[in-house]
């Protein structure tokens, strides 16, 4: 065999015309994603919980003259000035509207499908994406109908103890608020996140661990 005829290589026309695909890659899955999400999103329901469960308790107690004298020198503290019977006015106008009761019972059934988002993702099942997500829309569906009736009952009965704190509080609860929505969707559409998640919505997902 000559050396002209060394290293030749015959091309039919198909080989010639076909074009080169890249292989596709497998994702592999990260489990830790979903399962710190998921501690996240548990602390923070324990938080809604609590907030309305102390909503709830504050519907069912009587607030009696010595607790209103307290509550009036802390007001005052925080620059409101009202008096005593001004506060019992107060407090009887938003429990006979069912403020409490309504937005405590929005707020605790928030942290209860946060809290089994939660648990879902930290045994990464897909499921617990949506549940986050539904339990943070509905927290922020609390928070929007707490600001808007409670600014109607006061200004029904002529008194307000708004302050300067209560909106830094309202930004804190709707950052966190945010925060809860946001972290849902890391597991849910990160490539690494979501391929840990089970059932598997990538058949990628398989070939890898088949691979392996």
């Amino acid at each position: 065999m000559g050396d002209d005829k060394l290293g030749t290589m015959i091309l039919s026309s198909n080989n010639l015309n076909s074009s080169l695909v890249m292989p596709e890659i497998p994702i592999r899955p990260n489990p830790s994603i979903p399962r710190t999400i998921g501690i996240f999103l548990i602390l923070g329901s324990l938080v809604v919980i609590f907030d309305g469960g102390g909503s709830l308790a504050t519907h069912f107690s009587e607030l009696s003259e010595v607790g209103a004298a307290n509550q009036v020198e802390l007001m005052k503290m925080l620059g409101v000035e009202i008096s005593v019977e001004e506060m019992m006015q107060w407090d009887s106008e938003f429990k006979n509207s069912n403020y409490h009761l309504i937005t405590g019972l929005i707020k605790v059934s928030a942290g209860i499908l946060l809290f089994i988002g939660g648990v879902q993702l930290l045994l990464k099942k897909y499921l617990g994406g949506i549940f986050s997500l539904s339990g943070g829309g509905l927290w922020f569906l609390s928070q929007v109908i707490s600001i808007y009736w409670a600014t109607i009952i006061e200004d029904r009965v002529g008194i307000s103890l708004a302050t300067q704190w209560d909106l830094a509080a309202t930004a804190i609860c709707f950052i966190c608020n945010l925060f809860c929505l946001i972290l849902p969707l890391i597991p849910m559409f990160g490539p690494a996140g979501r391929a840990a998640l089970s059932p598997p919505l990538n058949p990628k997902i398989t070939t890898f661990s088949e691979e392996e």
